[in-house]
Protein backbone atom coordinates (compact mmCIF):
# COMPACT_ATOMS: atom_id res chain seq x y z
CA UNK A 1 0.00 0.00 0.00
CA UNK A 2 1.35 3.44 -0.95
CA UNK A 3 2.25 5.61 2.04
CA UNK A 4 3.80 8.59 0.28
CA UNK A 5 1.21 11.33 -0.50
CA UNK A 6 2.52 11.65 -4.06
CA UNK A 7 2.08 7.90 -4.59
CA UNK A 8 -1.39 8.01 -3.14
CA UNK A 9 -2.31 10.91 -5.43
CA UNK A 10 -0.91 9.12 -8.48
CA UNK A 11 -2.77 5.95 -7.58
CA UNK A 12 -6.00 7.87 -7.12
CA UNK A 13 -5.60 9.63 -10.47
CA UNK A 14 -4.84 6.40 -12.32
CA UNK A 15 -7.73 4.71 -10.58
CA UNK A 16 -10.07 7.50 -11.60
CA UNK A 17 -8.87 7.19 -15.18
CA UNK A 18 -9.48 3.45 -15.18
CA UNK A 19 -12.95 3.90 -13.76
CA UNK A 20 -13.82 6.51 -16.37
CA UNK A 21 -12.44 4.34 -19.14
CA UNK A 22 -14.44 1.41 -17.84
CA UNK A 23 -17.67 3.38 -17.91
CA UNK A 24 -17.82 4.64 -14.34
CA UNK A 25 -18.00 8.39 -14.64
CA UNK A 26 -18.00 9.50 -10.99
CA UNK A 27 -15.72 8.24 -8.23
CA UNK A 28 -16.26 7.88 -4.49
CA UNK A 29 -14.21 11.02 -3.86
CA UNK A 30 -16.36 12.95 -6.36
CA UNK A 31 -19.48 12.10 -4.37
CA UNK A 32 -17.83 12.87 -1.03
CA UNK A 33 -16.85 16.32 -2.26
CA UNK A 34 -20.30 16.71 -3.82
CA UNK A 35 -22.07 15.93 -0.53
CA UNK A 36 -19.67 18.11 1.48
CA UNK A 37 -20.28 21.02 -0.90
CA UNK A 38 -24.03 20.38 -0.66
CA UNK A 39 -23.78 20.61 3.13
CA UNK A 40 -21.79 23.83 2.91
CA UNK A 41 -24.37 25.33 0.54
CA UNK A 42 -27.23 24.20 2.77
CA UNK A 43 -25.66 26.17 5.62
CA UNK A 44 -25.15 29.13 3.29
CA UNK A 45 -28.79 29.05 2.19
CA UNK A 46 -29.96 29.03 5.78
CA UNK A 47 -28.14 32.34 6.07
CA UNK A 48 -30.19 33.85 3.25
CA UNK A 49 -32.17 35.15 6.23
CA UNK A 50 -29.11 36.97 7.59
CA UNK A 51 -30.33 40.29 6.06
CA UNK A 52 -33.48 39.95 8.19
CA UNK A 53 -31.22 39.55 11.23
CA UNK A 54 -29.51 42.80 10.21
CA UNK A 55 -32.87 44.55 9.77
CA UNK A 56 -33.91 43.39 13.24
CA UNK A 57 -30.74 45.00 14.58
CA UNK A 58 -31.77 48.30 13.00
CA UNK A 59 -29.97 48.11 9.65
CA UNK A 60 -31.32 48.89 6.17
CA UNK A 61 -30.53 48.18 2.53
CA UNK A 62 -27.26 50.11 2.55
CA UNK A 63 -26.09 48.32 5.70
CA UNK A 64 -26.91 44.96 4.14
CA UNK A 65 -24.96 45.92 1.02
CA UNK A 66 -21.94 47.08 3.00
CA UNK A 67 -21.91 43.88 5.06
CA UNK A 68 -22.15 41.73 1.93
CA UNK A 69 -19.32 43.74 0.37
CA UNK A 70 -17.25 43.23 3.54
CA UNK A 71 -17.69 39.46 3.27
CA UNK A 72 -16.86 39.48 -0.43
CA UNK A 73 -13.77 41.62 0.12
CA UNK A 74 -12.56 39.18 2.76
CA UNK A 75 -13.04 36.25 0.40
CA UNK A 76 -11.16 38.01 -2.40
CA UNK A 77 -8.24 39.02 -0.20
CA UNK A 78 -7.95 35.50 1.18
CA UNK A 79 -7.49 33.86 -2.22
CA UNK A 80 -3.64 34.11 -2.37
CA UNK A 81 -3.31 32.73 1.16
CA UNK A 82 -5.74 29.92 0.36
CA UNK A 83 -3.71 28.98 -2.71
CA UNK A 84 -0.55 28.97 -0.60
CA UNK A 85 -2.21 26.70 1.96
CA UNK A 86 -3.28 24.32 -0.80
CA UNK A 87 0.24 24.20 -2.21
CA UNK A 88 1.79 23.66 1.23
CA UNK A 89 -0.72 21.35 2.92
CA UNK A 90 -3.00 20.09 0.15
CA UNK A 91 -6.58 20.56 -0.98
CA UNK A 92 -8.19 18.23 1.54
CA UNK A 93 -6.36 19.69 4.56
CA UNK A 94 -7.24 23.25 3.56
CA UNK A 95 -10.92 22.50 2.93
CA UNK A 96 -11.33 20.44 6.11
CA UNK A 97 -9.80 22.90 8.56
CA UNK A 98 -11.29 26.02 7.04
CA UNK A 99 -14.71 24.36 7.15
CA UNK A 100 -14.13 23.86 10.88
CA UNK A 101 -13.20 27.55 11.20
CA UNK A 102 -16.34 28.50 9.27
CA UNK A 103 -18.44 26.59 11.81
CA UNK A 104 -16.83 28.68 14.54
CA UNK A 105 -17.49 31.79 12.49
CA UNK A 106 -21.21 31.04 12.36
CA UNK A 107 -21.24 30.98 16.16
CA UNK A 108 -19.69 34.46 16.33
CA UNK A 109 -23.11 35.94 15.53
CA UNK A 110 -24.72 34.46 18.66
CA UNK A 111 -23.80 37.22 21.17
CA UNK A 112 -24.42 40.13 18.74
CA UNK A 113 -27.44 42.22 19.71
CA UNK A 114 -26.79 45.54 17.91
CA UNK A 115 -25.10 47.11 14.92
CA UNK A 116 -21.44 47.86 15.47
CA UNK A 117 -17.90 46.67 14.92
CA UNK A 118 -18.49 43.12 16.35
CA UNK A 119 -21.01 42.47 13.56
CA UNK A 120 -18.62 43.73 10.88
CA UNK A 121 -15.75 41.75 12.37
CA UNK A 122 -17.80 38.55 12.41
CA UNK A 123 -18.92 39.10 8.81
CA UNK A 124 -15.33 39.79 7.71
CA UNK A 125 -14.06 36.64 9.45
CA UNK A 126 -16.72 34.51 7.81
CA UNK A 127 -15.99 36.07 4.43
CA UNK A 128 -12.28 35.30 4.72
CA UNK A 129 -12.82 31.70 5.82
CA UNK A 130 -15.58 31.06 3.29
CA UNK A 131 -13.32 32.32 0.52
CA UNK A 132 -10.64 29.80 1.45
CA UNK A 133 -13.15 26.96 1.71
CA UNK A 134 -14.59 27.63 -1.75
CA UNK A 135 -11.14 27.75 -3.35
CA UNK A 136 -10.12 24.46 -1.73
CA UNK A 137 -13.34 22.62 -2.63
CA UNK A 138 -13.12 23.79 -6.24
CA UNK A 139 -9.51 22.60 -6.37
CA UNK A 140 -10.62 19.22 -5.00
CA UNK A 141 -13.32 18.61 -7.58
CA UNK A 142 -11.53 19.76 -10.73
CA UNK A 143 -9.23 16.70 -11.07
CA UNK A 144 -12.23 14.43 -10.40
CA UNK A 145 -14.18 15.58 -13.46
CA UNK A 146 -14.19 12.96 -16.24
CA UNK A 147 -12.50 14.78 -19.16
CA UNK A 148 -14.73 13.41 -21.92
CA UNK A 149 -17.88 14.50 -20.07
CA UNK A 150 -16.68 17.53 -18.11
CA UNK A 151 -19.68 19.65 -19.11
CA UNK A 152 -22.17 17.06 -17.94
CA UNK A 153 -20.17 16.42 -14.77
CA UNK A 154 -20.03 20.15 -14.02
CA UNK A 155 -23.81 20.35 -14.39
CA UNK A 156 -24.21 17.40 -12.01
CA UNK A 157 -21.76 18.86 -9.52
CA UNK A 158 -23.51 22.22 -9.64
CA UNK A 159 -26.55 20.50 -8.18
CA UNK A 160 -24.62 20.70 -4.90
CA UNK A 161 -25.47 24.39 -5.04
CA UNK A 162 -28.93 24.44 -6.58
CA UNK A 163 -30.23 21.48 -4.58
CA UNK A 164 -29.72 23.20 -1.21
CA UNK A 165 -31.01 26.45 -2.72
CA UNK A 166 -34.37 24.75 -3.28
CA UNK A 167 -35.00 24.10 0.40
CA UNK A 168 -32.38 25.97 2.44
CA UNK A 169 -34.25 29.25 2.79
CA UNK A 170 -37.54 27.51 3.61
CA UNK A 171 -35.77 25.41 6.24
CA UNK A 172 -34.14 28.55 7.59
CA UNK A 173 -37.51 30.23 8.01
CA UNK A 174 -38.81 27.24 9.94
CA UNK A 175 -35.76 27.25 12.20
CA UNK A 176 -36.09 30.98 12.88
CA UNK A 177 -39.82 30.58 13.56
CA UNK A 178 -39.31 27.87 16.20
CA UNK A 179 -35.81 28.58 17.54
CA UNK A 180 -34.96 32.13 16.52
CA UNK A 181 -31.71 33.29 14.98
CA UNK A 182 -29.75 31.47 17.68
CA UNK A 183 -31.09 28.21 16.29
CA UNK A 184 -30.31 29.37 12.75
CA UNK A 185 -26.64 30.10 13.44
CA UNK A 186 -26.16 26.92 15.47
CA UNK A 187 -27.76 24.84 12.69
CA UNK A 188 -25.46 26.41 10.10
CA UNK A 189 -22.46 25.64 12.31
CA UNK A 190 -23.47 21.99 12.80
CA UNK A 191 -24.03 21.42 9.07
CA UNK A 192 -20.67 23.02 8.26
CA UNK A 193 -18.94 20.69 10.73
CA UNK A 194 -20.60 17.75 8.99
CA UNK A 195 -19.11 19.00 5.70
CA UNK A 196 -15.64 19.05 7.32
CA UNK A 197 -16.11 15.42 8.44
CA UNK A 198 -17.04 14.39 4.88
CA UNK A 199 -13.97 16.11 3.44
CA UNK A 200 -11.82 14.24 5.97
CA UNK A 201 -12.98 10.99 4.31
CA UNK A 202 -11.55 11.98 0.91
CA UNK A 203 -8.27 10.36 -0.13
CA UNK A 204 -5.15 12.36 0.74
CA UNK A 205 -3.82 14.54 -2.05
CA UNK A 206 -0.30 15.57 -2.96
CA UNK A 207 0.23 19.28 -2.13
CA UNK A 208 2.77 19.64 -4.93
CA UNK A 209 0.28 18.35 -7.50
CA UNK A 210 -2.48 20.58 -6.18
CA UNK A 211 -0.76 23.76 -7.28
CA UNK A 212 -0.98 22.98 -10.98
CA UNK A 213 -2.77 19.68 -11.65
CA UNK A 214 -2.28 18.08 -15.02
CA UNK A 215 -5.26 18.04 -17.30
CA UNK A 216 -6.03 14.42 -18.00
CA UNK A 217 -6.36 13.82 -21.70
CA UNK A 218 -4.31 16.89 -22.66
CA UNK A 219 -2.44 16.54 -25.96
CA UNK A 220 1.10 15.19 -25.96
CA UNK A 221 3.67 17.88 -25.41
CA UNK A 222 1.29 20.06 -23.39
CA UNK A 223 3.61 19.80 -20.39
CA UNK A 224 6.31 21.66 -22.36
CA UNK A 225 3.92 24.41 -23.48
CA UNK A 226 4.61 27.74 -21.73
CA UNK A 227 1.89 28.60 -19.26
CA UNK A 228 -0.29 31.50 -20.43
CA UNK A 229 -0.05 34.58 -18.21
CA UNK A 230 -2.99 36.31 -16.57
CA UNK A 231 -2.90 39.11 -19.16
CA UNK A 232 -2.98 36.62 -22.02
CA UNK A 233 -5.92 34.79 -20.46
CA UNK A 234 -7.87 37.98 -19.83
CA UNK A 235 -7.51 39.10 -23.45
CA UNK A 236 -7.77 35.66 -25.09
CA UNK A 237 -10.33 35.85 -27.91
CA UNK A 238 -12.11 32.70 -26.76
CA UNK A 239 -12.11 33.56 -23.06
CA UNK A 240 -12.73 37.34 -23.06
CA UNK A 241 -16.48 37.02 -23.89
CA UNK A 242 -16.74 34.46 -21.11
CA UNK A 243 -15.22 36.85 -18.57
CA UNK A 244 -17.80 39.46 -19.58
CA UNK A 245 -20.57 36.87 -19.23
CA UNK A 246 -19.19 35.96 -15.79
CA UNK A 247 -19.36 39.60 -14.68
CA UNK A 248 -22.95 39.94 -15.90
CA UNK A 249 -24.02 36.63 -14.36
CA UNK A 250 -22.39 37.37 -11.00
CA UNK A 251 -23.73 40.93 -10.72
CA UNK A 252 -27.26 39.87 -11.66
CA UNK A 253 -27.51 37.07 -9.11
CA UNK A 254 -25.91 39.17 -6.35
CA UNK A 255 -29.30 40.83 -5.88
CA UNK A 256 -31.03 37.59 -4.89
CA UNK A 257 -29.53 36.49 -1.55
CA UNK A 258 -29.07 40.01 -0.21
CA UNK A 259 -32.28 41.87 -0.97
CA UNK A 260 -35.20 39.53 -1.72
CA UNK A 261 -36.11 38.86 1.91
CA UNK A 262 -36.34 42.48 3.12
CA UNK A 263 -38.12 43.58 -0.09
CA UNK A 264 -40.67 40.76 -0.01
CA UNK A 265 -41.39 41.24 3.69
CA UNK A 266 -41.91 44.96 3.08
CA UNK A 267 -44.42 44.07 0.35
CA UNK A 268 -46.37 41.87 2.73
CA UNK A 269 -44.99 38.50 1.57
CA UNK A 270 -44.85 36.32 4.68
CA UNK A 271 -42.42 33.74 3.31
CA UNK A 272 -39.56 34.04 0.82
CA UNK A 273 -38.67 30.38 1.20
CA UNK A 274 -41.11 29.53 -1.57
CA UNK A 275 -39.18 31.73 -4.00
CA UNK A 276 -35.91 29.95 -3.33
CA UNK A 277 -37.61 26.55 -3.42
CA UNK A 278 -39.21 27.17 -6.82
CA UNK A 279 -36.01 28.72 -8.17
CA UNK A 280 -33.88 25.82 -6.97
CA UNK A 281 -36.21 23.05 -8.13
CA UNK A 282 -36.54 24.54 -11.61
CA UNK A 283 -32.75 24.96 -11.87
CA UNK A 284 -32.22 21.37 -10.71
CA UNK A 285 -34.73 20.11 -13.30
CA UNK A 286 -32.86 21.95 -16.04
CA UNK A 287 -29.51 20.49 -14.97
CA UNK A 288 -30.84 16.94 -14.79
CA UNK A 289 -31.17 17.22 -18.56
CA UNK A 290 -27.56 18.37 -18.91
CA UNK A 291 -26.76 15.87 -21.67
CA UNK A 292 -28.87 17.99 -24.00
CA UNK A 293 -26.58 20.96 -23.43
CA UNK A 294 -23.93 19.47 -25.71
CA UNK A 295 -26.55 18.70 -28.35
CA UNK A 296 -27.68 22.32 -28.39
CA UNK A 297 -24.12 23.64 -28.16
CA UNK A 298 -22.81 25.42 -25.08
CA UNK A 299 -21.96 28.57 -27.04
CA UNK A 300 -25.50 28.81 -28.40
CA UNK A 301 -27.02 27.98 -25.01
CA UNK A 302 -25.21 30.50 -22.78
CA UNK A 303 -26.50 33.75 -24.33
CA UNK A 304 -30.23 32.93 -24.18
CA UNK A 305 -29.82 31.36 -20.71
CA UNK A 306 -28.15 34.52 -19.39
CA UNK A 307 -30.91 36.68 -20.91
CA UNK A 308 -33.63 34.52 -19.33
CA UNK A 309 -31.86 34.80 -15.97
CA UNK A 310 -31.87 38.60 -16.34
CA UNK A 311 -35.60 38.63 -17.08
CA UNK A 312 -36.22 36.48 -14.01
CA UNK A 313 -34.20 38.80 -11.77
CA UNK A 314 -35.91 41.88 -13.18
CA UNK A 315 -39.35 40.32 -12.63
CA UNK A 316 -38.72 40.33 -8.86
CA UNK A 317 -39.53 44.05 -9.05
CA UNK A 318 -43.21 43.11 -9.51
CA UNK A 319 -43.32 41.27 -6.16
CA UNK A 320 -46.58 41.95 -4.38
CA UNK A 321 -48.77 41.24 -7.39
CA UNK A 322 -50.41 37.83 -7.72
CA UNK A 323 -47.86 35.01 -7.99
CA UNK A 324 -45.19 37.33 -9.47
CA UNK A 325 -42.52 36.27 -6.98
CA UNK A 326 -43.10 32.61 -7.88
CA UNK A 327 -43.10 33.42 -11.62
CA UNK A 328 -39.85 35.35 -11.24
CA UNK A 329 -38.40 32.34 -9.43
CA UNK A 330 -39.36 29.94 -12.23
CA UNK A 331 -37.93 32.17 -14.97
CA UNK A 332 -34.75 32.84 -13.04
CA UNK A 333 -34.33 29.14 -12.25
CA UNK A 334 -34.48 28.24 -15.94
CA UNK A 335 -31.81 30.79 -16.81
CA UNK A 336 -29.54 30.03 -13.86
CA UNK A 337 -29.91 26.28 -14.30
CA UNK A 338 -28.49 26.45 -17.82
CA UNK A 339 -26.19 29.47 -17.63
CA UNK A 340 -23.86 28.43 -14.80
CA UNK A 341 -22.83 24.95 -16.02
CA UNK A 342 -22.58 26.17 -19.63
CA UNK A 343 -20.38 29.09 -18.56
CA UNK A 344 -18.16 26.90 -16.35
CA UNK A 345 -17.75 24.21 -19.01
CA UNK A 346 -16.87 26.80 -21.67
CA UNK A 347 -14.19 28.33 -19.44
CA UNK A 348 -12.68 24.87 -18.90
CA UNK A 349 -12.93 23.99 -22.60
CA UNK A 350 -11.28 27.20 -23.81
CA UNK A 351 -8.49 27.31 -21.23
CA UNK A 352 -5.04 26.70 -22.78
CA UNK A 353 -2.97 23.70 -21.59
CA UNK A 354 -1.49 23.97 -18.08
CA UNK A 355 -3.36 27.25 -17.42
CA UNK A 356 -6.32 25.76 -15.58
CA UNK A 357 -5.18 27.13 -12.22
CA UNK A 358 -4.81 30.68 -13.49
CA UNK A 359 -8.03 30.56 -15.50
CA UNK A 360 -10.00 29.28 -12.51
CA UNK A 361 -8.41 32.00 -10.37
CA UNK A 362 -9.69 34.64 -12.80
CA UNK A 363 -13.10 32.99 -12.97
CA UNK A 364 -13.64 32.76 -9.23
CA UNK A 365 -12.02 36.14 -8.53
CA UNK A 366 -14.52 37.80 -10.88
CA UNK A 367 -17.31 36.22 -8.84
CA UNK A 368 -15.67 37.41 -5.60
CA UNK A 369 -15.28 40.96 -6.93
CA UNK A 370 -18.90 41.05 -8.05
CA UNK A 371 -19.93 39.79 -4.62
CA UNK A 372 -18.33 43.00 -3.32
CA UNK A 373 -19.38 45.51 -5.97
CA UNK A 374 -22.84 44.08 -6.67
CA UNK A 375 -24.44 44.22 -3.20
CA UNK A 376 -22.70 47.50 -2.37
CA UNK A 377 -23.79 49.27 -5.54
CA UNK A 378 -27.24 47.69 -5.68
CA UNK A 379 -27.80 48.44 -2.00
CA UNK A 380 -27.03 52.12 -2.60
CA UNK A 381 -29.34 52.10 -5.62
CA UNK A 382 -32.14 50.53 -3.59
CA UNK A 383 -31.69 53.19 -0.92
CA UNK A 384 -31.91 55.98 -3.52
CA UNK A 385 -34.51 54.62 -5.94
CA UNK A 386 -36.18 51.72 -4.16
CA UNK A 387 -36.02 47.94 -4.45
CA UNK A 388 -38.06 47.62 -7.70
CA UNK A 389 -35.62 49.87 -9.59
CA UNK A 390 -32.69 47.97 -8.12
CA UNK A 391 -34.01 44.58 -9.27
CA UNK A 392 -34.79 46.06 -12.68
CA UNK A 393 -31.19 47.22 -13.07
CA UNK A 394 -29.82 43.86 -11.87
CA UNK A 395 -31.95 42.06 -14.46
CA UNK A 396 -30.88 44.48 -17.20
CA UNK A 397 -27.24 43.67 -16.42
CA UNK A 398 -27.93 39.99 -17.15
CA UNK A 399 -29.66 40.77 -20.45
CA UNK A 400 -26.89 43.19 -21.46
CA UNK A 401 -24.28 40.52 -20.68
CA UNK A 402 -26.05 38.09 -22.99
CA UNK A 403 -26.03 40.65 -25.81
CA UNK A 404 -22.34 41.48 -25.35
CA UNK A 405 -21.46 37.77 -25.17
CA UNK A 406 -23.23 37.08 -28.46
CA UNK A 407 -21.67 40.13 -30.11
CA UNK A 408 -18.22 39.06 -28.91
CA UNK A 409 -18.34 35.78 -30.75
CA UNK A 410 -20.01 33.59 -28.15
CA UNK A 411 -16.82 32.22 -26.62
CA UNK A 412 -15.54 30.85 -29.92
Amino acid sequence: MAENPAEINAAARSGASAESAGGRVYTRDFWLVFIATSALNTAANLLVLFPVFVVNLGGGASTIGILAATAGCGALLMRPAASAAIERRGRRWTAMWFLALLAIGNCLYLPIASLGWPLYAAVAFNGVVNGAVRVALFAMVYPLLPPARAGEAMAIFSLSGQGPASFGALLGELIVHFFGFTGLFLSAAAITLAAAALVAMVARDDPAAASDPDIEGAPDGAAETPVAGYGELLTDRALAPLWIATVAFSLAISARPNFIAPFAYARGIRSVGVYFTVYGLVAVSVRLNARRFDQIGLERLLGPALAILGVGIGAIAATGHFAMLELAAAIGGIGHGAAYPALSALVIRNTPPRASGRASTIYTSIADFCAIAGPFGLGMLARAAGYPAMFGVAGAIGVAGAIVFAAGGGGR
